[in-house]
This record gives C-alpha cells, structure tokens and sequence, in this order.
C-alpha cells in the first residue's frame, strides 16, 4: 500500500500513564524485558515475560491458553464477534477452542500479532492505554476508512498499521 501523499494522524500528547516506563524504553529501542509487569500485552498473551523471541516463537508454536482471547476482549474494549473478525477466527472454531483450551498455532501467532500492535500503539500514546485503543478504533483515510485495528487483520495489513506508528513515532511525514 503506498502511503505517499495522504494525511496521517497524529496523537495528541495525553497524560502517561504506569507503562510510561516500559512506553519510553520502546520508543528509544530498548529491550523489551524493561518491568513487563506493568502492563503490556504481548507478555501476558504468550506467558512469556522476558521479552526473548525464541520463547516468544516458541509459545505461539505451541498454541495460546485460551485464556489470552478473553483478556484481548477486556483490553480492546471488543467483543467475541469482533475479535473473531479481526482475528479471522469464526466464532464456532473459538466455541470449539475455548472447550479445548488452546488456540492452534496460526491462531496464536494472529493474537501475538494484535497484542504486539497493542503494545506499540500504547508506545506512541507515550503509555496513554485508553488513546492507544481509540486510536485503534478511530477510521483513518489511509486505510480507507478503516480503523488500524480492522486494517490490521491481515499480516500485510498489519504490517501497514506498524509502518504507521513508526512514521508517527519518528515523525515522518509523507
């Protein structure tokens, strides 16, 4: 998708909040084990709390606790039939997940991928969780009046909403 010549916007500085640490330590690069314990959700998702790739790779390859599409549901603001579209997951397959107790591994690996843009966009709201998801939920014009988190339900989709946040985190305007 080429972002050339379209308006972008922008998130207006709001009030930090208890990931402001964890926030800033993104934003300038650095590791991904600074205090998980304070809120972000890809740890909470894939039971990994060192921020390693491989235990993080290694996790989704043995599929999610259920458990983690309950906890999206809360930190979305969403609901079973949204999540399911978003993740492209009918909801008869999560009913049939859900008595199992595990995703499969592509499912997993569609719920890191959401949890990851959480995270950054919580990043870019400077640890703001409440702007982060209405930034989320708000429809840009770059994505055709999609909301990021509907764009994002893609991998190419999703790769766009993260190019987004990096430009708006450096800000690159284009």
């Amino acid at each position: 998708m080429a972002f050339q010549n379209r308006p972008i916007a922008v998130p207006k500085k709001g009030k930090a909040s208890s990931n402001q640490t964890v926030a800033s330590a993104l934003t300038r690069g650095q590791p991904a084990d600074v205090n998980l314990s304070t809120g972000l959700l890809l740890p909470r998702v894939t039971g990994v709390s060192s921020g390693n790739h491989r235990e993080i790779l290694s996790s989704i390859r043995k599929g999610f606790n259920f458990g983690c599409i309950p906890l999206l549901e809360q930190e979305l603001h969403s609901n079973r039939k949204e999540l399911s579209s978003i993740l492209s997951i009918p909801t008869s397959t999560l009913a049939r997940r859900q008595k199992a107790g595990t995703l499969n591994t592509d499912e997993s690996d569609r719920v890191a991928r959401l949890a990851r843009l959480k995270d950054s966009a919580v990043a870019m709201m400077q640890g703001d969780n409440e702007a982060a998801i209405n930034w989320l939920r708000t429809p840009l014009e770059i994505f055709d009046n999609e909301t990021p988190i509907q764009h994002a339900s893609t991998e190419m989709g999703a790769r766009d909403v993260e190019d987004l946040i990096g430009r708006i985190r450096h800000g690159v305007f284009s």
